[in-house]
């Protein structure tokens, strides 16, 4: 198994996982306001006809508003909660809570909410409500339930270990920390995902922000989440 990092921007990634000869594509990061950007050129790196699948850990701009683009370039079969629809189709997204101090700071940072504009509409061609194996199309690996962050987060674990969580588990400020979600709509879903990751097996969580972060690490964090909030 081979893990390519894509980053766009100073400290948002997404993710190409090769195995066996197949790609799964975990976000699409986001394109917006990068003048010439393209996510062809930003997945350079990235045998785009070996693309299978494409996995949407939940439905923010910057996890997913790639997706078009995406799918276009691949074909691949978009897999994602149900909740994630309303992003696809209309751009739309929950804004943010703050969980904490961190997570306040980072909302002060942060403008206010806009639907993104999609060029086209998107499917959900494979619906996530439950815990789902991935070995059928060809990856050691199955999708959980992470809600927390959002009601439609879902994280992909492989059977070696390696996380991909999304916002679930972050470095907000590119500082060189470890946090559960500092932006969260459920925080007893929050904590009950960090456990859900932790009993799946995680020794590596990479995220959407910051990382990639080893076991003790997140164990750290959530003990930090579950004793204070933090």
């Amino acid at each position: 198994m081979e893990v390519k990092t894509i980053s766009v921007g100073p400290i948002t990634n997404f993710y190409a996982v090769e195995e066996n000869g197949k790609t799964m594509l975990i976000d699409t990061g986001c394109y917006l306001n990068q003048p010439g950007w393209t996510l062809k050129a930003v997945m350079s790196g990235v045998d785009l006809s070996t693309v299978s699948l494409i996995v949407l850990t939940h439905g923010h701009m910057d996890h997913a508003g790639g997706i078009h683009h995406a799918k276009t370039l691949t074909g691949a079969p978009i897999m994602a909660h149900p909740d994630c629809d309303t992003f696809l189709k209309t751009g739309k997204f929950t804004w943010y809570v703050p969980r904490n101090e961190l997570g306040q700071a980072f909302y002060d940072n942060i403008a206010a909410p806009a639907p993104v504009d999609v060029p086209e509409a998107v499917d959900i061609d494979i619906p996530v409500t439950e815990e789902t194996d991935l070995h059928p199309y060809g990856f050691s690996a199955k999708v959980i339930l992470t809600p927390g962050h959002t009601l439609d987060a879902i994280s992909v674990v492989f059977d070696s270990g390696e996380a991909f969580v999304g916002d679930t588990v972050l470095d907000p400020f590119g500082e060189g920390i470890c946090t559960f979600a500092v932006l969260s709509l459920d925080n007893e879903a929050l904590k009950e995902s960090g456990r859900k990751l932790l009993d799946a097996g995680l020794q590596k969580a990479y995220s959407g922000h910051g990382g990639p972060f080893d076991r003790k690490q997140v164990e750290e964090a959530y003990l930090n989440l579950v004793d204070h909030n933090g």
